[in-house]
């Protein structure tokens, strides 16, 4: 029997990659990665930035709703003192300027408070705009305002203004000094620090020193806070607040903080002042700084 041998060369195939190869790879995804994420990060951050600057533009209308409704912006402004004979000429013609018959004696059919409460710029936004909060300043339910106007703070009564703004989200409701009155966040990831509203009305842009001031500045404790501004926004010439004749509304940014305030500029917006730059306002046509 004839024995066949036949002897076939093996090159056996090849699989998978040499190491070098892969660290290739790896490398090659790594720069992929940071070219990719911080774009991707971008348009998250401007998309942000955007749904904020719109949330700002509806309560730019449901202010001038309520304008339309009353004759004036709200105040950004209001000390409600704890008994009838607290209440000071400035803030009566502040209050009757909306309710003309308004009945201090008894707070508009509101129950006077144990303390004074000094409602600052975040809380008339939300007050003004929501009205009553018939919930609790966790769990807030705004109720709007009672139509009669004698005892337009009143929580009973079916005849109501609604509220001028219905989009108040009570997850981001806060009440940060504790007072029993509500503040709003934006939609900005982990915010801390509600939106300030600034209005003209009553010289309420109006600022002055002093550590017992109550002004529509002071959210988180007066002008020794840091995360409190320290002035409105003005134009070139350093004193004429932007939107003089009508209201300020900005949000803190990406960092929780208003900043110091004062003449805009982009240019100045750096060093003490670069905290201003990521706030969103209704007068930047968004970001303070682009």
């Amino acid at each position: 029997m004839k024995r066949h041998e036949s002897q076939t060369a093996v090159n056996p195939s090849r699989s998978g990659f040499s190491l070098i190869e892969l660290l290739v790879v790896i490398v090659i995804i790594g720069i992929l990665m940071s070219l990719i994420l911080p774009a991707l990060s971008g348009a998250r951050y401007r998309a942000q930035v955007a749904a904020v600057s719109t949330e700002i533009t509806q309560l730019d209308q449901a202010i001038a709703s309520f304008k339309s409704k009353f004759g004036v912006e709200p105040p950004s402004s209001l000390l409600v003192p704890a008994s009838a004979a607290g209440w000071t000429a400035a803030d009566r013609q502040k209050v009757l300027r909306i309710w003309d018959q308004f009945d201090f004696s008894n707070c508009g059919g509101f129950s006077y408070p144990a303390a004074p409460i000094h409602l600052n710029g975040a809380e008339c936004l939300v007050f003004f705009l929501g009205g009553l909060n018939s919930g609790t300043p966790t769990s807030a339910t705004l109720i709007g305002f009672s139509k009669n106007p004698r005892t337009p703070w009143s929580f009973t009564g079916e005849n109501r203004d609604l509220p001028f703004y219905d989009r108040f989200d009570p997850d981001r409701m806060v009440d940060l000094d504790a007072d029993g009155v509500v503040e709003f966040l934006d939609s900005l990831p982990g915010q801390t620090t509600p939106y300030l509203y600034f209005s003209s009305q009553g010289k309420s842009y109006r600022k002055t020193n002093g550590a017992a001031t109550l002004d529509d500045f002071d959210v988180h404790g007066g002008m020794t806070n840091a995360k409190d501004m320290s002035s409105i926004y003005v134009g070139s010439d350093g004193k004429t607040p932007e939107r003089a004749s009508s209201f300020q509304l900005v949000s803190p940014g990406i960092d929780g903080l208003y900043g110091l305030g004062g003449t805009i500029s982009s240019d100045a917006l750096t060093g003490t002042r670069a905290a201003e730059a990521d706030n969103i306002t209704n007068f930047s046509g968004g970001l303070m700084k682009k």
